[in-house]
């Protein structure tokens, strides 16, 4: 076994813990409140960890690309392993809320650090399929993370979904290890005050999607990132560099990957509750559906590296965008029609759609960006995919609740979604055909 394979092993074994942390802290939260009392405190368990974990991927993509990937995944990794010992000592809710901050800081790093490090080692082609496997530990995680969440709630504590992490992050770190970075990294200066005003404007705009009055977060926020960007304008050193936005396959990829987050994409976490809701059918084969867009992302993914040789980006983005509308509008006109087999294809082929352009989308971040910004181009479609997805259901939820009826707020959520894949279509023709060489890209059309 060389080499590559035990970092492989490594990346894999971060994903795992990443995607087991969210599926566990689900089924065991409501026993952790129980105990630990702080009902009002409850929502900040996830807020806390989702708004420290966004915010600082950018930063580790920086921080990548000055000191290479290796150190700040294996930081990352401690991080979150020494968050996720500090979590199971809480005694109470407020030191558990603390500590989940310091996991999100860990969490930050260690999906993006990994995704960059698949790009450095291997081809185009490989990565399409390393992405279906990264895929399949989520779906994976899905079905037995609530298992082991009542495993370790009813047979032995709690505290145990956290103290799990603890010989998985060892045998990450160890894994790790061997891996030598060919690439020779340049130390830059790092603009923290940019990075400030960006985490300050990113978290009050998050916090307002979990708040029920968000209009002064989102006015705070929005005139935060307005302060950002003029105040980076005058900056010699950006946090997010000049080349990211002028390079057209980046800026196009990004601006795609936001608009297409914020659609369909988030539709699948209503479709249990509305089949439970519509059809009375139990949670397990509600649940059960999501199978589909699993089954069908590994399909959609594997492939992407091979393709992009064969047909370019371009064409591989306007396929699955003008394919992803299709369905959705299916699922806009249809819906309370379909039936579970029915749906199950639908999903199918909006999850074969979903992997093949998340692989595409962090392939282009890495093939479009010169060697030097590598880091923070991956660091950053992830960033954005995150805003995107976690603005998106939030919009969803709200629709579904204005609704008169949980049918007619799905089929409004389906209408939202489909008018924005409208602009997805609109975006992949924007997208150049191929990577140029680099220094070029910006010029392709």
């Amino acid at each position: 076994m060389n080499k590559n394979k035990y970092v492989f092993i490594g990346l894999v074994i971060t994903t795992l813990i990443s995607a087991l942390d969210t599926n566990i802290m689900q089924t065991a939260s409501p026993t952790i409140v129980n105990q630990l009392g702080g009902l009002e405190l409850f929502s900040w368990i996830f807020v806390v960890y989702m708004l420290v974990s966004t915010i600082t991927v950018p930063l580790y993509g920086k921080l990548s690309d000055m000191y290479g990937r290796k150190k700040l995944l294996m930081i990352a990794v401690a991080l979150f392993t020494v968050g996720s010992i500090l979590c199971g000592l809480a005694n109470s809710m407020v030191m558990l809320i603390i500590f989940r901050g310091i996991q999100g800081l860990g969490a930050g790093g260690m999906i993006p650090l990994s995704m960059i490090i698949v790009g450095d080692l291997f081809t185009i082609e490989k990565r399409g399929k390393i992405q279906a496997v990264f895929s399949a530990i989520w779906a994976i995680s899905s079905i037995i993370g609530p298992i082991l969440g009542s495993f370790f709630v009813e047979a032995m504590t709690w505290r145990w979904i956290f103290f799990i992490n603890i010989p998985i992050g060892i045998a990450t770190i160890l894994f790790l290890i061997p891996y030598k970075e060919a690439a020779a990294y340049k130390k830059t200066y790092i603009d923290y005050k940019g990075f400030f005003l960006f985490g300050i404007s990113i978290t009050l705009l998050l916090l307002s999607t979990s708040l029920s009055n968000p209009f002064w977060y989102v006015i705070s926020g929005v005139i935060g990132f307005i302060l950002f960007v003029l105040v980076e304008r005058k900056e010699q050193h950006p946090f997010l560099p000049v080349t990211l936005f002028k390079n057209k396959g980046l800026l196009s990829t990004n601006l795609f990957m936001l608009i297409y987050c914020l659609s369909f994409y988030g539709t699948s976490n209503f479709i249990p509750l509305y089949l439970q809701e519509s059809s009375q059918m139990s949670i397990y084969k509600s649940g059960l559906i999501l199978l589909s867009i699993a089954l069908g992302w590994s399909f959609g993914s594997t492939p992407a590296g091979k393709w992009i040789i064969r047909f370019g980006y371009k064409v591989l983005f306007m396929i699955g965008s003008i394919v992803t509308t299709v369905s959705g509008l299916i699922l806009y006109l249809f819906i309370q029609d379909l039936s579970y087999i029915g749906l199950f294809i639908i999903l199918t082929i909006q999850g074969f759609c979903f992997g093949l352009l998340f692989a595409l989308g962090t392939i282009a971040s890495q093939e479009f960006a010169e060697s030097n910004i590598k880091g923070m181009s991956t660091s950053l479609q992830i960033f954005l995919r995150n805003i995107g997805t976690s603005v998106g259901v939030t919009i969803m939820g709200v629709i579904i609740n204005h609704g008169v009826t949980l049918a007619i707020g799905m089929k409004n959520v389906f209408l939202y979604a489909l008018i924005l894949s409208f602009i997805t279509i609109f975006l992949s023709f924007r997208i150049p055909e191929k990577t140029s060489p680099v220094g070029e890209t910006a010029l392709l059309k």
